[in-house]
This record gives structure tokens, C-alpha cells and sequence, in this order.
């Protein structure tokens, strides 16, 4: 208690003690020295705060940009950023803060505002605080919106704060990393709460940009009111509250181009939006005969419906350069990178194909930049050969553009062949087996993976 005590005043000192003085707002880059000690290279946001007195360091002339910030921390920094007047009358009391502590007025203040919330009493002032909780928090002080846009490829809809960090990333205030993490779980250091705040209390101190490291794929899709699909075979989105319907793309666009025997657009293709673009993996070219695709081509569209301005057209083909392979299937795309797959040895398909019969084949996982260079091998494995079916097509045997055995959640791939189900991890690159059971059909969701073995037999399995 007594360490407690005395890490409250040291608190105290760091964010109470400063004056409260309405100074000039000033911008970075700055020319006078930095106060603290320990900070090297940017340090643009602290030094911000610094100036309207909302941050300063410790006694010894450091800031410790790098020490995880705590609850207590947090509320203080609240205070003198939103110039908040302190409640001297609180009824809340706290089962760990005594209410005779210096420390009570700021903690009940936020407290009762509900930005920062206790559980059975406890307010846990000396608790460090997670990133997901800081975006909680900034969201609740800002009352912003929650935002149901995934962002980051660690944080699915399953995560108790998505639409919080979402909205935090949405509004140009919570970033993450470059490999399209943003840690939830991970304390948050006094020099990355620095940043988030000063993005929080003035929009010049704001991210550039807004980007997502997560795609959605389905054959219909929802955002911000919109739902994308393929329809009468035409690319459209509706307004899911006035119903009016937009068509993105239609056949009349590829005029000239390709034959019968290409299918751009059809009924039950799934699609891929992805920012301000929606891919479409294409049959490029398809069977006289028996109909089916023997080539597949992958284009992207604006999802406004308009034309790129530098090719003066509404979609472009994207060529995987390097890969000489008609079978290019199972894409995805996230944080910036295609990844699809390729045959190793390519199959070539006719009626007579069963996919009951158990086979494997040996795909090779790529990745690619969004216009189809920098191509690169990430990883070669075993499939069962087996094909998701085109919604609302009769064709048999089904054979598509995406693998029933190969599936991706954000951050990893699963994929089931005669030796069980298996996980591959595009962040590390680690494989995992899930399970031994010979499954027949997989499915994804934001926690499980949801397996059918060969009898039938339905199992859940914990990402």
C-alpha cells in the first residue's frame, strides 16, 4: 500500500503539478531542445503535449517513452487534455482508492463520465493499460461512433473493443504496425498513448490516411450500408436503406475483349472488397464443350463505379508476374499483399472428375503486390483436390476459383489434405496441425474453424 501511495504522488507531480495555462498551440517539427533525457530521432507528439502541459516526465529528467502507461496514468492525462473540471462532490468509492487520496477526485471524475470503467469496485489505478482498453477509453472520451469495418488483420469481429479500434483507426487517431497488427492485448508506453492523444484532441496532429489490412470475400458483401454482389451478371451495390441499386461494372465493359468462352461476370462469383476497390477472380477462359473454367484471371474495380484515371477505364487486369500457370486460385488479399494459390503440377479437369475420390495435390502459396509484381513463393503444401460450387449453378462436376480445402481468416491459412486440418500463419510463417480428422468441407468464422469429416460428422475446432 505504501508503494501504492507513493506512486500516486510521483503521478500527481507528473501530470497535476504542471500549470494549467491556455498556451499557444504550437505544431512540430519544434527548434528549441527536448526537456527529457531519454528521448531520441521523433518524438513530435510528446513534445506537443508537453507544450499545452498535458504530459511532463519524472523527477530525474526522463520521460521513459517506452514504460507501459497505467490506468491512473491514463485519467490524469484525460484531465488536462479535454480540460476537465474535477466533480468535488464524487458518490462513487473504489474498493482499491481510498477516498482521502489526492488521486480519488481525478479517478471518480473520469470514472463517473464513464471513459474509463471499473468491475465489482475496483478501479485498478496501478493497472497497466492495453491498447485495446486505450482505444476504448479515447473512444468513449471522444463519443465517437462504433465502426464495424475490420482494420486490423489481429482484431476480428469476435474482439470485445473491434469497434472501438476500428473507429479510433477510422477517425485518423489509432494506428498500428506495418504488418497490419495492432496488438490489442499489449500495454500501451507512455509514447504511443502520447500519439493517440494528440491525434485525439487536434485534427493537425492527425494520421495522414485511413487504410485497412483486412479484406472481406463472400459472394455478397456489407459496408457502411452498401451491399456489393454479382447480380444478372453485372457488378452492382444497393443501398441497404433506400434501396437504390448501382451497377460497378456490367458485360457491355469488356466489349471486344475475350470470348464466349470468358466469364468475368457471373452470378455466384465471390468478390473481394478490399479499401476502395472490389477483385473479382474471373474465368478467363472455359471448355466449348463441358463449360468448365480452364483459366482464371483476377481484375480489381473502384467501388465508387467510376474509371482508374491513369488507364482511363473502370477495372484492370491484374497479371501475376513471373507465374506461368493458368490454375491461379484461392486468393485474398491483406495488408497491401494478393496471395493465391497454384497448382505445383497442373491438373487439367473433365466430367469424369469426382471430388469424392480422396485426392491431394501440392499447391504453392504466393504473394504479390496489389498490381500483380513483386511476386513471391511463401509456401508449398498438400490440398484436397475439391472445389467450392458457384452459388446458384448446376454445373457438375463443380470445379471454381477457390479450393473447398484451402480458406483464410486475416492472418492465417487452413487447409485440410489425408493427413488432417492444418493452420499456416502469414504473420510468421508457423504451421500448425488443428486436428487429424478427414474433413470433406471447412468453413471459417471470426473464432472456429468448422469442419465436416468424410461421414458427416460435424466438429468445431478452436483457432
Amino acid at each position: 500500500m505504501k508503494r501504492f501511495t507513493i506512486m500516486l504522488v510521483v503521478l500527481l507531480l507528473m501530470f497535476t503539478g504542471m500549470p494549467i495555462t491556455k498556451a499557444e498551440t504550437e505544431y512540430p517539427p519544434y527548434q528549441d531542445p527536448v526537456p527529457f533525457s531519454d528521448l531520441k530521432g521523433l518524438s513530435g507528439d510528446i513534445m506537443f503535449l508537453y507544450k499545452k502541459n498535458i504530459i511532463g516526465g519524472y523527477p530525474d529528467g526522463t520521460f521513459k517513452p517506452n514504460e507501459p502507461i497505467t490506468r491512473g496514468q491514463v485519467a490524469a492525462m484525460l484531465v488536462k487534455a479535454f480540460n476537465i473540471t474535477l466533480n468535488d462532490n464524487p458518490t462513487v468509492e473504489f474498493k482499491d482508492l481510498s477516498n482521502a487520496s489526492n488521486y480519488y477526485l481525478i479517478m471518480a471524475t473520469i470514472n463517473e463520465k464513464g471513459f474509463i470503467r471499473g468491475e465489482n469496485g475496483y478501479i485498478r489505478p496501478g493497472e497497466k493499460t492495453t491498447r485495446a482498453q486505450m482505444a476504448a477509453i479515447l473512444r468513449r472520451a471522444l463519443d465517437l461512433p462504433l465502426d464495424d469495418q475490420p482494420t486490423f488483420v489481429d482484431v476480428s469481429p469476435a474482439h470485445w473493443a473491434y469497434g472501438d479500434i476500428n473507429s479510433l483507426a477510422k477517425n485518423l487517431i489509432g494506428g498500428g504496425y506495418q504488418d497490419g497488427t495492432f496488438k490489442p492485448g499489449n500495454p500501451v508506453t507512455r509514447s504511443q498513448f502520447s500519439s493517440f492523444l494528440a491525434r485525439a484532441i487536434d485534427d493537425k496532429m492527425k494520421l495522414a490516411g485511413y487504410h485497412s489490412a483486412v479484406s472481406q470475400k463472400g459472394v455478397e458483401i456489407q459496408r457502411a450500408g452498401w451491399l456489393y454482389t454479382i447480380k444478372n451478371n453485372q457488378l452492382v451495390k444497393n443501398n441497404l436503406s433506400t434501396k437504390e441499386e448501382i451497377v460497378l461494372l456490367s458485360q457491355d465493359d469488356f466489349k471486344g475483349i475475350g470470348g464466349s468462352t470468358m466469364h468475368r461476370l457471373r452470378d455466384g462469383f465471390p468478390i473481394i472488397l478490399y479499401n476502395n476497390e472490389i477483385y473479382i477472380s474471373y474465368w478467363n477462359d472455359s471448355g466449348i464443350k463441358n463449360g468448365l473454367p480452364t483459366m482464371y484471371g483476377l481484375m480489381a474495380t473502384p467501388i465508387t463505379g467510376g474509371e482508374y484515371r491513369n488507364i482511363g477505364q473502370k477495372y484492370r487486369d491484374i497479371k501475376m508476374y513471373g507465374i506461368q500457370s493458368n490454375s491461379i486460385r484461392n486468393v485474398t488479399i491483406q495488408n497491401f499483399s494478393i496471395y493465391f494459390t497454384v497448382e505445383k503440377k497442373e491438373r487439367h479437369f473433365d466430367k469424369s472428375f469426382d471430388e469424392n475420390v480422396k485426392i491431394d495435390d501440392t499447391l504453392v502459396l504466393y504473394s504479390a503486390d496489389q498490381n500483380g509484381s513483386g511476386v513471391k513463393k511463401v509456401y508449398e503444401f498438400e490440398a484436397r483436390v475439391a472445389f467450392d460450387e458457384i452459388k446458384g449453378s448446376n454445373m457438375k462436376p463443380a470445379i471454381s476459383q477457390n479450393n473447398k480445402s484451402v480458406k483464410y481468416d486475416p492472418m492465417n491459412m487452413y487447409y485440410f489434405n489425408n493427413k488432417g486440418v492444418f493452420k499456416y500463419s502469414l504473420l510468421n510463417g508457423k504451421t500448425t496441425r488443428m486436428s487429424t480428422i478427414q474433413a470433406k468441407e471447412m468453413t471459417v468464422t471470426d473464432t472456429t474453424v468448422e469442419i465436416v469429416d468424410t461421414k458427416g460428422k460435424k466438429y468445431m475446432l478452436k483457432k
